[in-house]
């Protein structure tokens, strides 16, 4: 019994970390994107602005990207969607090691 246990564990903690890296990765990239079409349109201060609500910067940065330069970014769709996958895979991952934290 203890051996599954183990073995659930460190399965579980593996696709965490996979989740993680896409997430983070992917996000990244997204919230850099976001910050550096806000930095090419308005200025330098959108930056900080940027930085400052940086979760609704990210929540929003198809619609940030879109409406300030015109045209769909088919493209960032993407990372945009990897890092949503890598959040749903930390959760399964979660669920997998089943541990109480």
């Amino acid at each position: 019994m203890g051996l599954i246990k183990k073995a659930r564990t460190g399965a579980g903690c593996f696709v965490q970390i996979i989740g993680g890296i896409l997430w983070i990765g992917a996000g990244l990239t997204v919230l850099i994107w976001t910050l550096y079409v806000l930095f090419s349109v308005f200025g330098i201060w959108t930056i900080f602005v940027g930085l400052l609500f940086a979760p609704i910067t990210y929540l929003a940065s198809i619609l940030i990207v879109w409406f300030t330069t015109g045209i769909f970014p088919v493209i960032m769709l993407i990372p945009y969607v990897v890092s949503w996958v890598g959040m749903i895979i930390v959760g399964l991952g979660g669920a997998i090691s089943g541990g109480e934290y």
